[in-house]
């Protein structure tokens, strides 16, 4: 890391808001709407990395989850999420930008330098609450991916993930893959499983209900969102030395059914591990 990216970290670093004022704000916001209650708190190691496995139902499930756990959850993010200042720069930079001639060529430094800075200071709060960015173009340029290219990028991206876990991070996951629009538990799929052998970390089942649909706009406007119960409980973590022996492909089949059946009991009896 050369000088001047190691000052723009320190000065990054200067305006990261403590995460307890973000997660404190959701939390009252979330109260303010919905009946919410979370169970199973105690579950969630104080150390070390961790994978945490829910279903999912709705936009709602993970800052119901991040704000409710005392320890950092990490979500992976698109890149530009972090960086959303080289898109203006994309404008700024272009061909027939208007910043290329007088009068606006002349404040362009200092709008580069502006952007940068804003730009530093996103990403270092949005780390340091919880996110993380996603491997950028690690398929390559182009918007669509022949199947080496895609198995490569999931390679690439699941290495990164146990790396983050080995590392002391908790990693969230959602195995269903998308949202359930009913609120049903969908198929797991064995990724996450697959990832938790390889780090050797705990993973920790949860389940929510009572979420589906209710952060769309059709809920506020019919009222069945204010007050809706969303249950969230957290389960007693499954250990590495629980995990099923054998080939990795099949003992991740095996943990993956185990691990379904653990989350769909905790969204069906909320009250219960």
């Amino acid at each position: 890391m050369d000088e001047n990216q190691k000052d723009n970290d320190i000065l990054d670093s200067l305006f990261v808001i403590p995460r307890e004022v973000p997660k404190t704000i959701l939390r009252s916001l979330l109260e303010l709407v919905y009946d919410v209650k979370v169970t199973g708190s105690q579950f969630i190691p104080e150390t070390g990395g961790a994978l945490f496995v829910s279903n999912h139902t709705d936009y709602l499930d993970i800052p119901v989850q991040g704000a409710y756990a005392e320890r950092k959850i990490v979500y992976l993010g698109k890149y530009e999420l972090f960086h959303p200042q080289e898109e203006i720069m994309k404008y700024v930079n272009h061909k027939n930008s208007p910043f290329h001639y007088p009068p606006l060529s002349f404040t362009k430094p200092m709008i580069e330098y502006t952007l940068k800075s804003l730009g530093g200071i996103i990403k270092a709060n949005l780390i340091h609450w919880g996110s993380m960015p996603i491997i950028r173009n690690a398929a390559g340029e182009t918007t669509t991916m022949d199947k080496k290219a895609a198995m490569e990028y999931y390679e690439k991206l699941e290495e990164y993930m146990v790396g983050l876990m080995r590392g002391g991070e908790i990693l969230s996951i959602y195995p269903e893959g998308t949202r359930s629009e009913t609120g049903e538990v969908g198929s797991f799929k064995a990724m996450a499983a697959k990832m938790a052998i390889r780090a050797g970390v705990p993973i920790i089942p949860s389940g929510i209900s009572g979420a589906t649909n209710m952060s769309k706009p059709q809920a506020f406007l019919s009222g069945k969102a204010f007050k809706a119960k969303i249950r969230y409980n957290i389960g007693k973590p499954i250990l590495p030395s629980e995990f099923p022996q054998g080939p990795e492909k099949k003992a991740a089949k095996e943990l993956t059914e185990i691990l379904e059946k653990r989350v769909a009991a905790l969204v069906q009896n909320p009250e219960s591990d």
